[in-house]
């Protein structure tokens, strides 16, 4: 394995600890980490250690560390440019994304309207400068599950990056109500803007009301007699299988939907195996070949599944993607575990029991200029106002 070299920064990002709250950057940030372990700090020393973009090359940022008190969570920061992942740019997830999407609207004419929307709220992002962003608890993941001690933190934290970036507006993202119910709360008094991001499914195995669905009961039946494929336990994955993990993926969130998804490297998932900072499940065929594989990554007892792929090459009637999630479901509901199950395929959740709610961007920026603070909160209003309603109906 070859040898780990720490990402180049500006020594002034190397800040000190202020009032028990401190922003740290390389060496800082890893001995802070190593004095204080959290739950996934073998993930960010990896990431830490090597660098966003060695994981997945459009996950552009600096990374480091923030702590208040016993409590602690990445940072990253953020001055564009643009092609970032969805995970580290509101304009990839607000623009770039949506744009690359239009095409499928069925009528010219809504089409074109789309197209002249974006445009104009592209300008408006480009105003607030949406990309100079320093994100806390940001995992650079599709979803960052925000952990104990992140809601009583938060005017200490923005007190502190409010100080040391004082160019760059402040993120906070993958805020919902069904999370952490007191997040939202302690946001808005501390001066958050709320800017609608998408709508997500939950999954609750605490009471796995989920699992009495008509649909989950006949695909659990339909699955147990097929012998054509069996499930690998994360036990039995070995480093040598990520190539084909991560080629899987590539096939399903790159070819299959959006190269503005994170393109996450062999590298990623290699490292992601040795230190088990995903709990890697999948399907291996009579030949021994994996044919779908998700990860589980956890926080607080709360899951997320960033991670997820199958052989797209195969006939749909192989159902592989349904027998993935059964999968998922079946464990979560073991485990009694909350499963955030992120955005998209809304009827497919639903059906299966996924309880959909909307989530938000939070963003603090009263520490910059009139106008920009202007630009993100009329872009808050906007998303508030037409996208939310347009989520809560049409989401799919």
């Amino acid at each position: 394995m070859a040898a780990f070299t720490l990402p180049i920064s500006p020594p002034e990002l190397a800040t000190p600890v202020h009032a028990g709250v401190g922003v740290l950057f390389q060496e800082r940030a890893l001995a802070s980490l190593r004095s204080a372990p959290c739950e996934n700090g073998a993930y960010w020393k990896a990431v830490l250690t090597e660098g966003s973009k060695a994981f997945a090359p459009n996950l552009r940022s600096r990374p480091g560390w923030i702590s208040n008190g016993d409590h602690g969570w990445p940072v990253t920061v953020h001055d564009g440019p643009e092609g970032n992942s969805f995970p580290g740019s509101m304009l990839t997830q607000y623009v770039a994304y949506p744009r690359a999407e239009i095409e499928v609207i069925p009528a010219g004419v809504q089409r074109l309207a789309a197209r002249l929307g974006l445009h104009g709220f592209n300008t408006l992002l480009h105003i607030a400068q949406a990309d100079r962003v320093v994100q806390w608890n940001s995992w650079l993941l599709s979803t960052n599950l925000h952990s104990a001690g992140l809601a009583q933190s938060v005017d200490a934290i923005t007190g502190i990056l409010r100080d040391e970036f004082p160019d760059h507006a402040i993120l906070l993202k993958n805020v919902d109500p069904m999370g952490d119910p007191a997040l939202i709360p302690n946001l808005e008094r501390a001066g958050y803007d709320l800017m609608t991001s998408r709508q997500v499914f939950f999954f609750d195995g605490r009471t796995a009301e989920f699992w009495g669905k008509s649909t989950v009961k006949r695909e659990v039946k339909e699955f147990a007699g097929d012998a054509r494929y069996r499930w690998v336990e994360p036990e039995e994955f070995t480093p040598a299988d990520a190539p084909r993990i991560v080629q899987l993926y590539h096939q399903l969130y790159l070819e299959k939907h959006s190269r503005l998804n994170p393109q996450y490297t062999a590298r990623f998932v290699e490292r992601a195996l040795t230190e088990r900072w995903l709990e890697f499940h999948g399907l291996r065929d009579a030949q021994g070949t994996i044919v779908g594989v998700f990860g589980f990554f956890t926080n607080d007892g709360v899951a997320s599944v960033p991670f997820i792929g199958y052989d797209t090459r195969l006939p749909q009637e192989a159902g592989l993607y349904r027998r993935l999630f059964t999968g998922i479901l079946k464990t979560i509901a073991e485990r009694r575990q909350l499963l955030n199950y992120s955005s998209g395929a809304g009827d497919f959740k639903r059906r299966r029991g996924g309880i959909p709610v909307i989530e938000f961007n939070a963003v603090y920026s009263r520490h910059l200029s009139p106008v920009r603070q202007a630009a993100f909160r009329l872009a808050g209003k906007l998303l508030n106002h037409y996208a939310r309603p347009w989520l809560e109906e049409h989401s799919h």
